[in-house]
């Protein structure tokens, strides 16, 4: 896929422009030096690569802070003519007062000129269809199973973009998972392999956040279920040692028939009501000692100090995760005692209410046994049934527990068994990078670097201790053959960056992929003599593979030749000039 034009419905507030195969340059000329950096941005040179981004159905988080959304370009229509692997064209049109709606146009031929009024073959499609349309459209063999926003802006490489060759700027504030697995995918392995890690891992997270707070509500661990299972077998020996006493009661044989209601009747209900009770109680005792105790804190401020004082490095990454788990403790204590609270309100209530029928059904069995024994026996039969409660609430107390504890156990065994899968998907991606299927893109990147630096280039794919795969680029000393400390700076790492864009292009140049890359400043900072072979490099493999550059620059990085004389670019390869003599060398005619 290349881009063949971009235009703008009203030609007075847009420089329309005609993309070439080979190399194509966007050229900005600086007369007032004075405050160059933010005469190059008002010229728009920057911003022509939001602009692309834009035409190629870019989402719009924010309309407010978009350049093109947050004022000044109402009723502009923008349009991006771009040539198919299929060898159709196929423009698309985005407006900016809605940007949501795009409309397509599919064609054998190329336009003639900048035309505004096409008959359109899908129009003011939503925007979350259009995406699938153009991917559809785009019908790649390379990352099939990635949309072609996620590959699009490695070939539309801003500023920004030139600070790490693997990793975009816009996933520099994401997690690894939102790039690394597609960056696998493209050097030629299986993406899967991470993504499945990734996935374990996230499962293996919220695993611990259930047993954390189990262990926090509840107060168990899985350990003591065995502990808890000998406790109930002990409580139901003395229950049942208890109701053999209570059964040998024998009282007066008179006084057998009102024995026997009693025992049936009022004593049942004595039961059942002190049993409730002893819970209620129970439970009361465990929530106000709760609601008693203190959140767990941990001073990172004195952790990171301790750690700086023994001079030992203090991750961010740990001191991310100490302030997480605290704030998790926090949420988590917060909402529990606010329904512990609620909770303990009711629980007392019922206690009022239990122990006002406990105190009229004992009157009415102390009546009772008036007429049955005397007041010895009484009071002994009394003490049996008040400890045969006891020993039920503890009985059902326990029992909660363990069916608490089980459930811990579960959730262990599940997470147990996740970690194994984790430790299975880290050695098939340890095979996979055995593999090198990467070795034709590092040859092509090591060729392109030597051109260029006349040194040694290497990209390497490795698994770090915690089993997560990394990426690196570097350069090496071809005789010592150590890497060293040059692909640290800025313009090396620009350098290799772009070489890395090129040579992606270039392996998959035979496959139905992107042909075309924009760099943006591609030439800001570069040595005279580097620019000179990055430029050759570029019109060689352009014309060899079938490949489109696009370039931006302002004039004072223009390359020098040895004698201190600029080369120009030739006027083929120009497809914009810019300038900041007035408005009209502004990419949008106008300042903002």
């Amino acid at each position: 896929m290349k881009i063949r034009r971009i235009y703008c419905s009203d030609e007075g507030r847009f420089h329309n422009m005609v993309f070439v195969d080979g190399f194509n340059v966007i050229q900005a000329e600086i007369t007032d030096r004075s405050d160059e950096k933010k005469d190059t941005h008002n010229l728009g040179k920057t911003l022509l690569i939001h602009l692309i981004d834009f035409l190629m159905l870019k989402q719009i988080a924010n309309k407010k802070r978009f350049f093109l959304t947050k004022g000044g370009f109402e009723g502009q229509v923008f349009f991006i003519e771009l040539q198919l692997n299929s060898g159709s064209y196929l423009v698309i049109r985005r407006t900016v007062d809605a940007p949501s709606k795009i409309s397509f146009k599919r064609s054998k031929t190329a336009l003639k000129g900048f035309n505004n009024n096409l008959v359109w073959d899908e129009e003011d499609m939503a925007l979350g269809n259009a995406q699938e349309y153009l991917n559809g459209q785009l019908h790649f063999d390379i990352v099939p199973k990635w949309p072609y926003r996620k590959s699009v802006t490695y070939f539309l490489r801003s500023q920004n973009d030139f600070r790490d060759i693997f990793r975009l700027d816009k996933f520099s504030r994401g997690a690894d998972k939102d790039w690394k697995p597609f960056m696998f995918d493209l050097l030629g392995f299986d993406g899967g392999l991470i993504a499945k890690k990734y996935e374990l891992e996230s499962t293996v997270e919220n695993l611990n956040k259930d047993l954390e707070t189990l262990e926090i509500e509840a107060n168990v661990r899985a350990g003591e279920k065995d502990k808890i299972k000998g406790l109930i077998e002990i409580k139901r020996d003395e229950k049942q040692s208890i109701e053999s006493q209570i059964d040998r009661f024998n009282f007066y044989e008179k006084d057998k028939s009102i024995n026997e209601d009693l025992v049936d009747g009022i004593d049942s209900q004595i039961r059942t009501l002190n049993t409730r009770r002893y819970n209620y109680s129970y439970e009361v005792s465990k929530i106000e000692e709760a609601l008693a105790g203190e959140i767990p804190s941990v001073d990172v401020g004195k952790l990171k100090t301790l750690f700086e004082d023994v001079e030992l490095n203090f991750p961010e990454h740990i001191e991310k995760s100490f302030r997480s788990l605290l704030d998790f403790n926090v949420s988590v204590t917060s909402e529990r005692n606010k329904i512990l609270q609620e909770n303990l309100t009711n629980l007392k209530a019922e206690l009022e209410e239990l122990d006002a029928n406990i105190a009229q059904q004992e009157k009415m069995k102390q009546d009772a046994l008036s007429f049955l024994t005397e007041r010895d026996s009484y009071s002994k039969f009394k003490e049996y049934q008040k400890h045969l409660a006891q020993l039920e609430g503890n009985i059902t107390n326990l029992e909660d527990r363990l069916t608490m504890v089980t459930r811990t156990s579960e959730i262990e065994e599940r997470r147990t068994a996740v970690i194994a899968k984790i430790a299975k998907q880290r050695q098939l991606t340890e095979k996979a990078i055995a593999q090198q299927c990467h070795a034709e893109i590092r040859k092509v990147f090591n060729r392109i670097i030597g051109d260029v630096l006349n040194t040694n280039g290497l990209i390497s794919v490795t698994m770090n201790r915690a089993g997560n795969v990394e990426f690196a680029g570097d350069i090496q000393n071809p005789k010592s053959l150590a890497v060293t400390d040059e692909a640290g700076g800025a313009t090396y790492k620009k350098l290799m960056c772009m070489v890395f864009d090129i040579s992606i292009l270039i392996v998959y140049s035979k496959a139905s992929f992107y042909r075309f890359v924009y760099h943006d400043g591609a030439l800001e900072t570069v040595e005279d003599r580097k620019k000179m072979l990055f430029i050759q490099m570029v019109r060689r493999v352009c014309s060899e593979y079938g490949l489109q550059y696009i370039m931006t620059l302002i004039d004072s990085d223009l390359p020098m030749d040895e004698t201190g004389k600029v080369v120009p670019f030739p006027d083929d390869e120009i497809c914009l000039r810019l300038h900041d003599r007035n408005d009209s060398g502004k990419l949008f005619k106008r300042s903002f």
